[in-house]
């Protein structure tokens, strides 16, 4: 569910009545979200604000920001976590709540900070008064789980952030369908919220906004952690609120309510994106990141590479029982284009743990293996395969074409290899030409066809001797 039954106008009232209470026991400077608990320390009330700063710390060393930075805080609060960012990075900060209590305490401490750059302003997330890609991050705690129209607030940061802007932020996600009373009493109506995305969710519905995600992490142990805390400290004064506190540790516990955290990167061309980074970590980060929505993205302008490339192999490669290495199977296009010929013994090698389990879930694979193509391959021994087929793997800032050298060794003598690769990398690779004068390859057959509509390929099949 996105769109919830409490108005912000009801989360507006509950934040600025509440503001003083919280600060009498949650914490007395007005930040009002989490802490992010060393793994051996035991919840306890003296751990919990430095945790709460140890998450700020956390979250900032993964967010990119520094001093050219432009950040938009959404759910701002008193303002602290925005005051504190400009400190840190000397970035300009905007935040933005909807509580105008929160807000004219934001300002107030804006103004005993004259020489940092910071902004507030009264506003809804679904509705941001700012112009397309004015932000180089968005940043959020403890937000976005108020908001009415959740699904309406991320397409709104997706549109004020710029091209390769980052959204980093953490939210209250449900892991279950269904929800008890009792959660929904001590959890969801008390905090004037619905059950929400789970954390795949989340990732599924920013991929399909086009926010890659970089990073996930389940942070329900620390939210477990952060409510033991909290009803120790509001027990002497607010006993039916640590009661409360102690409801939600029990629907945190039977997964509930989760509490998730994210990294996204607004893309809007995916294929340059991927092309244009040489670094394998940051590659594969990427294509972890695409691989939710890359079948959706690619099927009419690409799949008709690995369909050719399949039916190149089937022309030579009779025998459906023959030993088949998908090398570069991403989320398995080649795997059912194969499959779809009558091949049924077919081993996939990726790089991205997130590709190969969109091909896992496909049922065309007897194995799957993450990996390098230049590094070896544990359970795929010398002389394993009757074929080998890489279909768009070796090109640029991907495989190095040693890599054919590494695969090489797993085709049995007589096996099969077809190579689908641009045209232009082909022709212009003075290392893939001096590789493949090396390797006891025949040349069988080559075909020239064409991807995204204007991208010339080939489809090599070549025979080992």
């Amino acid at each position: 569910m996105t769109k919830s039954k409490f108005t912000e106008a009801e989360t507006e009232a509950f934040y600025d009545a509440e503001d003083s209470l919280y600060r009498s026991f949650w914490d007395s400077e007005g930040s009002l979200h989490w802490g992010y608990f060393e793994e051996e320390t035991q919840a306890s009330a003296a751990e919990f604000i430095p945790a709460c700063q140890r998450w700020n710390e956390y979250m900032l060393s993964l967010s990119g920001i520094d001093a050219s930075s432009r950040v938009l805080d959404i759910g701002c609060g008193n303002g602290n976590t925005a005051i504190w960012l400009a400190q840190q990075r000397g970035c300009s900060v905007v935040g933005i709540d909807i509580s105008q209590v929160r807000i004219d305490n934001a300002r107030a401490k804006a103004r005993e900070n004259p020489e940092l750059q910071l902004e507030f302003e009264k506003e809804s997330v679904t509705n941001l008064p700012f112009a397309e890609g004015e932000f180089t991050h968005v940043w959020s705690q403890a937000t976005i789980y108020h908001v009415h129209d959740r699904y309406r607030g991320l397409q709104e940061i997706h549109r004020v952030l710029k091209e390769g802007g980052i959204l980093i932020f953490d939210d209250l996600v449900t892991p279950v369908k269904e929800i008890t009373e009792q959660g929904r009493k001590y959890v969801y109506d008390r905090l004037l919220f619905e059950p929400t995305y789970s954390q795949s969710e989340y990732i599924d519905v920013l991929s399909q906004l086009g926010l890659m995600v970089l990073e996930s992490e389940d942070l329900s142990e620390h939210l477990h952690k952060s409510y033991e805390s909290l009803s120790q400290l509001a027990k002497p004064q607010y006993p039916e609120l640590s009661a409360a506190y102690e409801k939600m540790c029990e629907a945190i516990a039977v997964k509930e309510l989760g509490w998730s955290f994210f990294v996204g990167e607004k893309v809007r061309d995916r294929l340059s994106w991927i092309y244009e980074t040489k670094d394998t970590q940051k590659l594969q980060s990427r294509y972890d990141a695409w691989s939710r929505i890359y079948d959706a993205e690619l099927d009419r302008p690409y799949r008709i590479s690995p369909i050719k490339s399949a039916r190149a192999l089937a022309k030579v490669l009779s025998d459906k029982e023959a030993s088949i290495l998908d090398a570069g199977a991403g989320t398995g296009m080649v795997g059912e284009a194969l499959g779809e010929l009558g091949y049924s013994k077919i081993t996939a090698i990726d790089l991205s743990s997130e590709m190969l389990e969109v091909a896992r879930k496909k049922g065309v694979y007897q194995a799957l293996y993450q990996g390098k193509l230049e590094a070896e391959i544990k359970g795929c021994p010398p002389n394993s395969f009757g074929a080998i087929i890489a279909v768009g793997v070796f090109t640029f800032g991907h495989a190095s074409p040693e890599g054919l050298r590494n695969l090489n060794t797993m085709l049995k003598s007589g096996g099969y290899f077809v190579l689908t690769v641009r045209v232009d990398y082909q022709e212009n690779n003075a290392v893939l030409h001096q590789v493949m004068s090396e390797l006891p390859w025949s040349l069988i057959s080559r075909e020239e066809f064409t991807i995204f509509e204007t991208e010339p390929m080939y489809a090599m099949v070549f025979q080992k001797k």
